[in-house]
């Protein structure tokens, strides 16, 4: 009875047909998440699920309802309310981690899934792009209507500024380049230049004067060819003279006529010189006289050009300084038509990006087989839930009928060799008088095996380095120092003293760390900050350790480095403490350095310890490798 029922709920039920359509929608640009925030939380995604939610909505099935029935379609099986009953059929599913959406339909008739699924992807598309254009097509003719005015304007004002230049012969914004001022300044220098030698004729006139009137001459005899040749001559008879008289005595020369004839020579070319300087000197002061006169005149004419020269440069200033007005208000109507269509732009790019944008994946195809309810399957459900309920049944049958039990009669024999009843019991030879406990030992405990972090190589620590940002490249030096994550986010700007080569680390009385290779250079390209400033800061808010954990992991994804998921601060410090215990170092010296360490973390170190004495902190290179690779790079 059980099976016949079971099968004809199956096989009387009428077959469902399922169709899917993928469609992947980005939505609308949101701006950009708080660095450190995780992506695709449900803030995030509040924008798709919104447009998941518009893909089933009434207004989008509405306007499939109407194609459908213009098709010819059938859409009485959906009830009196054909949008209600589709809504009822139709499922958006997202994807999850994606912007994929699986469109569903589910009902009886194959033939109108494939149709209502492209219709409804076809619809949501068709009100995506409507919706862009009625919010766009307002605020777009605004900034068109800007762009026009601006443009007109800047026309207008750039042929008025053309014109007055031309009105008034302005050739350009540069002074020196326009003919007016040009010809203003060279009047200037020829005006600057006649007045010097004005000044230059009246000393020569003036020491020429002086010296005449006080019985001198200030010619040369090089000024005065004339005179020249009668010194030359009156200098050769006084040299032979004066050979004639150390080769005779005075009596001899006083009777020789020759001597007598180049003595009276001598006398005349004297008075001859005598004249022929009075005459040079009158005519110099007469020249004088006259370049004093002539360099007065081109003074004055000039003097006069310079005044009908700066009245006209004087309208020409006023002409140029509204020239360069106009031209300012150009610059800013120009100005303000960039900025119009760069406006313009921005707006379009703004609302093309609030739109969201829709990619048919996979169209619907109209489905052959039918989707529910599996005939065969639910048969072999119904046949062994038939079975099961059957046997169920018999065992309840046979719970209920079940006979009494009668009591069973034991016989008990007396046996050879037994002990009698009023016997008290013995203890057998060879056995335990009792039970014993067992003596249960706890078992020993092992020692408790540290789990390092993951250790870097040298060259992994160098392409680390190289491959980070000036913030995430801070952080790396300063644990590669010895500062652990803890320290790093407490440390501030005064910390750090460069002229002493350290920074002081923890309250007091702390410790110090030295400053070598790449981290003293990032540090001097720090620009300083007000005392109560954080050292390491992420744009501008306090680091967390979240967040030097993601920025130490994306310098390990940008070096290509293998199992970058293992990289963090940790990561950093184990290879540092590492570093500083494979060398040998005093574990006293390494706390100096690094700070205060578990019990637990220190015996986990000595296994790295090479055997033999410990080096000092003086003996021991503190310095990682890696820092002084990367002093080139930072």
């Amino acid at each position: 009875m059980a099976l016949a029922l079971s099968l004809g709920f199956t096989w009387l039920r009428p077959p469902e047909y399922r169709a899917s359509a993928l469609l992947e929608i980005s939505p609308a640009s949101e701006p950009p998440a708080p660095r450190g925030s995780v992506a695709g939380t449900p803030e995030s995604a509040k924008p798709f699920l919104t447009e998941v939610q518009v893909l089933t909505s009434r207004p989008v099935l509405e306007t499939v309802a109407a194609q459908l029935a213009r098709d010819g379609a059938d859409l009485s099986g959906f009830g009196p309310d054909p949008v209600a009953g589709m809504q009822s059929r139709l499922e958006a599913i997202p994807v999850a981690s994606t912007n994929v959406v699986e469109l569903v339909a589910t009902w009886q008739r194959p033939e109108l899934l494939a149709p209502l699924l492209n219709g409804v992807v076809n619809a949501y598309q068709d009100r995506v792009a409507q919706a862009y254009r009625s919010a766009t097509s307002e605020s777009m003719a605004q900034a068109d209507d800007e762009v026009k005015r601006l443009e007109a304007a800047a026309t207008a004002k750039r042929r008025d500024v053309e014109a007055f230049r031309l009105r008034n012969d302005i050739v350009s914004l540069q002074r020196d380049e326009n003919e007016v001022l040009a010809r203003v300044r060279n009047l200037s220098d020829s005006l600057s230049a006649a007045n010097d030698r004005v000044a230059e004729a009246e000393g020569k006139l003036r020491a020429l004067s002086e010296s005449a009137a006080a019985g001198k001459t200030a010619l040369r005899p090089k000024d005065d060819p004339t005179l020249a040749n009668l010194e030359l001559r009156a200098s050769q008879l006084r040299e032979e003279l004066r050979d004639l008289e150390r080769s005779f005595t005075p009596e001899y020369l006083a009777k020789d006529p020759k001597v007598i004839a180049q003595r009276a020579r001598l006398a005349e070319l004297e008075k001859q010189i005598a004249a022929q300087r009075a005459a040079s000197q009158q005519t110099a002061i007469l020249e004088a006289q006259q370049e004093l006169a002539s360099a007065q005149g081109a003074a004055t004419r000039l003097q006069e050009q310079m005044v009908s020269s700066r009245q006209e440069a004087t309208r020409f200033n006023a002409h140029f300084n509204e020239y360069k007005s106009r031209q300012d208000e150009l610059g800013e109507l120009e100005v303000a038509y960039r900025d119009a269509v760069q406006r313009r732009a921005k707006l379009e790019a703004t609302e093309r990006a609030r739109t969201p944008t829709t990619k048919v994946l996979e169209a619907a195809t109209t489905p052959q087989e039918p989707w529910r309810p599996l005939y065969w399957r639910d048969t072999a459900i119904s046949i062994a839930g038939s079975l099961a309920l059957s046997l169920l049944a018999l065992w309840l049958v046979e719970l209920f009928n079940r006979p009494e039990a009668q009591p069973a009669v034991v016989l008990v024999h007396s046996q050879p060799g037994t002990l009698r009843s009023d016997e008290a019991p013995q203890v057998l030879a060879n056995r335990s008088p009792g039970a014993r406990s067992l003596e249960v030992t706890e078992p020993t405990l092992l020692p408790l095996q540290s789990t390092f972090p993951r250790e870097l190589r040298h060259e992994e620590v160098a392409a680390l380095i190289r491959a980070a940002d000036d913030d995430s490249r801070l952080v790396m030096l300063l644990l590669l120092s010895g500062i652990s994550p803890e320290e790093l986010r407490e440390l501030r700007c005064s910390d750090v003293h460069l002229s002493e080569g350290v920074i002081r680390v923890g309250s007091a009385p702390g410790r110090d760390i030295a400053l070598d290779g790449a981290l003293r250079r990032v540090l001097g390209a720090t620009a300083a900050v007000p005392e109560s400033e954080l050292l390491v800061r992420s744009s501008g808010r306090p680091v967390t350790q979240d967040g030097v954990d993601a920025q130490i992991l994306c310098a390990a994804y940008d070096a290509g480095l293998e199992d970058a998921t293992q990289i963090n601060s940790a990561c950093l410090r184990h290879t540092y403490l590492a570093f500083l215990v494979r060398q040998g170092i005093r574990f006293a010296d390494l706390t100096r350095l690094v700070g205060a360490l578990p019990t637990e973390l220190v015996n986990a170190y000595s296994a790295l310890s090479p055997e033999g004495l410990r080096l000092g902190s003086a003996r021991a290179q503190i310095l990682h490798p890696a820092l002084r690779e990367g002093e080139g790079n930072a």
